[in-house]
């Protein structure tokens, strides 16, 4: 598929199949992920957690319900999410979060796959929710943002979105 063709098919899907997304689908977004730009370069204060296990994913999307009493599932009843996570005391770690998971949303369309970014979830929880401490990451990191990817029965038409832009010349 060309680059275009990637761009204008990109939306959010918010429903997903019951079929796994293949191990080797995986890597390939994991590989995408890796290709993104990361601020000043520090690779190292960035993780990725691929969680495919129901009960990790419940007890996201329990801790989420019970923090701020919305009875709605913020992970879509996916059964893949990656969560991106990072040591960065700065913004910089939204913008590095931005970029991979972009990364990772473009691939998964050029894939045939639906993805949807996953941040209000993540950041309703914050640093101290106890999901986390499943998640074997190294001292010093937490969870920042995410994305759910899986199958979907029929694409979602694309919308036209324009961002207002001013011309200096």
């Amino acid at each position: 598929m060309l680059f275009d063709q990637v761009i204008d098919k990109r939306v959010s899907y918010r429903k997903f199949t019951d079929e796994k997304v293949s191990d080797e689908d995986v890597n390939k977004l994991l590989d995408a992920a890796n290709k993104s730009p990361i601020a000043n370069g520090a690779y190292d204060e960035c993780r990725l957690t691929v969680i495919r296990d129901k009960d990790i994913l419940s007890e996201i999307v329990s801790e989420y319900q019970n923090l701020t009493g919305k009875t709605k599932d913020p992970l879509f009843d996916t059964n893949l999410f990656i969560l991106f996570s990072s040591k960065k005391d700065t913004n910089a770690k939204y913008e590095d979060a931005g970029c991979v998971i972009e990364n990772i949303c473009l691939k998964a369309t050029e894939m045939g796959l639906g993805s949807c970014y996953i941040r209000g979830a993540i950041n309703s929880i914050g640093k101290d929710g106890k999901y986390i401490e499943k998640l074997s990451l190294d001292e010093g990191f937490y969870p920042v943002s995410g994305v759910v990817i899986g199958h979907v029965d029929s694409e979602i038409p694309p919308r036209k979105h324009e961002i207002k832009t001013n011309f200096i010349v």
